[in-house]
């Protein structure tokens, strides 16, 4: 039974005994404990959706995909423990217990996929006068460069550090040396 489905039913109850409150004190109490467990249940909260990475939500689509019908919840956690194996950049993601319940937890109540922070990005060992030096990539060759962050069509200085581990290759190498400063972009 929903929320409001039990509301209705309270609602009903109260209402089919409303005519015995006037007369009666003891329906009158009853009426009264009625109307305020309407009132509770109305100030229920439902179970809100939960925050999760995007690369859940993509298991959790991945998933949903390979059945013809509707998917049962258990299915699909089903399915992402038996193919995301550890040779998968983000299995180990499942072995925590709490992510085990988030996971859960997005799947029986929704989800919403959180949102990445973009930064720009200096390397320490290359340093300018004026300490300007950020980060570039030319959208039109695919090359990554150093220099100020301004934005343009042509030229991207903000990024996630997802993207820069999916498309640069010197990241992981700069950023295991310790070698990358991250700068938190405000609202774009």
């Amino acid at each position: 039974m929903t929320k409001d489905e039990y509301v209705k039913t309270l609602e009903k109850v109260a209402a089919d005994n409303a005519v015995n409150a006037k007369h009666d004190d003891y329906y009158d109490g009853y009426f009264d404990g009625l109307k305020k467990a309407i009132k509770l249940t109305k100030e229920l909260d439902e179970p809100k959706k939960v925050v999760i990475p995007q690369f859940v939500a993509d298991w959790i689509a991945e998933a949903k995909s390979y059945y013809i019908n509707d998917v049962d919840s258990l299915g699909i956690v089903y399915w992402i423990c038996n193919h995301c194996t550890d040779t998968e950049s983000n299995y180990e993601w499942l072995k925590n217990i709490d992510n085990q319940k988030l996971l859960l937890n997005a799947i029986a109540n929704g989800y919403e996929v959180e949102k990445e922070s973009k930064y720009y990005v200096k390397i320490k060992c290359f340093v300018s006068s004026d300490n300007t030096l950020y980060v570039n990539r030319n959208n039109a060759r695919g090359d990554f460069f150093l220099e100020g962050k301004k934005q343009t069509p042509s030229f991207n200085t903000t990024f996630t550090k997802s993207y820069l581990k999916s498309h640069w290759t010197g990241y992981d190498a700069y950023n295991n040396a310790n070698l990358l400063e991250f700068e938190e972009v405000e609202d774009e």
